[in-house]
């Protein structure tokens, strides 16, 4: 069994779907601390006026005692409208693209989602859009496996769990995963060092890279984002 271990991001950017589609198996890790400023809630855009941010508006009281999973979408009354405003953004920033039509209602859907957790919501983009791009993994929540532990531990404790022979890992996992813990375990542990491709992209003389993978499928579709995606890297590396 070949798993890969990614949290749960905002629109994610084109490594996580390259590293997803490798993998027989993708477990969501939404059981570690929601971490504020950061891509789980929120993901750069290539908007009118440029890059940008665009976000799920979340309550961050008392997100230091609680995870990703139980983290709540916000619902202060500046918030109350924000599936509305985020949409609008969408089509104002992507409405004149060549994929827009494509697209737009994959994103929709998900983002219309009726759940209290943001994590919901992501995890309804990842699906959907691997799903457009004929990605076809197991998912599996780490919320539900009987796991512990904090960094190379934890992703150790998950690979046993759920019975993996081999661990997908990015490239920052080499700073901090116990490689002889793994070899003990009998659990092959391989790096995916993605380069990120370039591709056509509007509104832009120079190219903009490591946005939300949302902007490569808005300019070429998601048959052609797939292949680009791919073009990062075909291989991984060890150690």
């Amino acid at each position: 069994m070949v798993i890969t271990i990614h949290q749960p991001e905002h629109l994610p950017w084109l490594g996580l779907f390259n590293k997803i589609a490798k993998a027989e198996m993708f477990v969501i890790l939404d059981s570690v601390q929601y971490e504020k400023n950061y891509f789980q809630s929120r993901n750069k855009i290539l908007g009118t006026n440029g890059v940008q941010w665009i976000n799920i508006p979340v309550n961050v009281k008392g997100h230091m005692d609680g995870t990703i999973a139980t983290t709540e979408i916000s619902t202060a009354p500046n918030n109350l409208k924000w599936k509305t405003k985020y949409l609008q953004t969408i089509r104002q920033s992507y409405g004149k693209y060549p994929f827009f039509d494509e697209v737009y209602p994959v994103l929709e859907t998900a983002i219309l989602t009726e759940s209290p957790y943001f994590c919901d919501i992501n995890i309804a983009i990842i699906k959907d859009f691997c799903e457009c791009l004929d990605i076809h993994p197991e998912y599996v929540r780490s919320s539900e496996l009987s796991v512990n532990g904090l960094k190379s531990s934890l992703i150790l404790d998950i690979c046993k769990e759920v019975g993996a022979t081999t661990y997908i890992a990015g490239p920052s996992g080499r700073d901090y995963l116990d490689m002889e813990s793994f070899k003990e375990a009998g659990i092959e542990v391989k790096f995916n060092d993605y380069a990120h491709p370039v591709y056509p992209q509007k509104r832009t003389e120079e190219f903009t890279d490591h946005l939300s993978a949302l902007d490569l499928f808005m300019n070429c579709g998601f048959e052609e984002s797939k292949r680009i995606i791919m073009e990062g890297n075909e291989g991984l590396a060890d150690y």
